[in-house]
């Protein structure tokens, strides 16, 4: 139960204790996973907490009731656990939801959904959820769980209290592709099979050449972008996923722009200390939120050529204001 994460997740674990113990509950939280493999557990566990009826905390007070049992099995009426369906949550299962919650309870006063994997809302289910935020039931609260906030909508993430947890994954001794696959998956079935596929490896470095082109061509990158970018990024999840890893590429640029340590690129750091050495921090944190605003689009069937010409402008600081 909740208990079980008071020391690996001690900050997450008292707010969420004294949510109940000071009457502060709020009716919409965030859970940014940072890539912690457990997040869903502890989000069952905070659900579990506040569906009991002693808000009980731990197995020992508890004595594992039928509720809790319930909840474990996925089988508890005031529970309701969204996962993606295929590569996107959506708007019909928002639907059902709504329609289920519309019901009185049946047992307590409360009604808790988690949506895992929030950042697999397309527009229409991101409208339907912000819906649901924006006139908020009483007795109905929402764990939304995700990589990290700003993959979701601004107007969700205003409507709703972020928890913050701390990543207790080892990556010393993971290759990059390794803490590449790490970062993107959860499942370690999927991990595997992701580090073992030659052509994400390909599809990886793909990536780094088209960083290594564009920082040393700038603006000329739009000419040989077939070359470099779209005809090997061509399905929305791999479009998604290359937008991750450039992502997390120019944040270790900044981690060595910082004094900090890099937490992925340790096998490129020749590359991420030159183009630290050419980039202000001004730039480099202008380029993160770029990339961070067009993979947002990517959820709503962007045009990959539209994207690609975007983000090499963006990138140049030419930007539409």
């Amino acid at each position: 139960m909740l208990d079980d994460f008071s020391l690996e997740q001690n900050i997450t674990y008292k707010i969420m204790i004294n949510s109940i113990k000071k009457n502060k509950l709020s009716h919409a939280f965030i859970i940014e996973s940072n890539g912690y493999s457990k997040s869903l557990d502890l989000a069952k566990s905070f659900a579990k907490y506040l569906l009991c009826p002693n808000n009980y905390s731990n197995n020992k007070k508890c004595d594992n009731c039928h509720q809790c049992q319930n909840i474990d099995k996925n089988e508890f009426i005031e529970l309701k656990i969204i996962e993606p369906d295929g590569q996107w949550i959506k708007k019909s299962q928002l639907e059902e939801l709504q329609e289920l919650f519309s019901k009185k309870s049946l047992i307590g006063n409360k009604k808790i959904y988690i949506i895992n994997h929030a950042e697999k809302l397309n527009l229409s289910s991101s409208n339907s959820i912000l819906k649901f935020l924006e006139e908020p039931e009483e007795g109905i609260i929402a764990i939304l769980i995700t990589e990290s906030a700003s993959q979701l909508l601004s107007t969700i993430v205003s409507r709703c209290q972020v928890l913050s947890l701390k990543n207790r994954k080892k990556y010393t001794n993971l290759s990059t592709i390794e803490k590449i696959a790490h970062h993107l998956l959860d499942n370690e079935g999927d991990i595997n099979d992701y580090i073992n596929n030659e052509e994400n490896t390909e599809k990886f470095k793909k990536v780094i050449e088209f960083i290594e082109y564009y920082e040393k061509n700038k603006l000329n990158t739009l000419i040989y972008i077939n070359n470099l970018w779209l005809n090997y990024f061509k399905e929305r999840e791999e479009l998604s996923n290359s937008f991750e890893i450039l992502l997390l590429f120019y944040k270790d640029v900044l981690n060595i722009k910082l004094n900090r340590n890099v937490e992925i690129f340790n096998d490129y750091l020749e590359n991420i200390n030159n183009i630290s050495k050419s980039n202000t921090l001004d730039e480099l944190s202008s380029k993160i939120n770029v990339i961070i605003n067009l993979k947002e689009k990517i959820k709503f069937n962007a045009n990959s050529n539209l994207l690609m010409d975007k983000l090499v402008i963006g990138l140049e600081g030419c930007e539409e204001k």
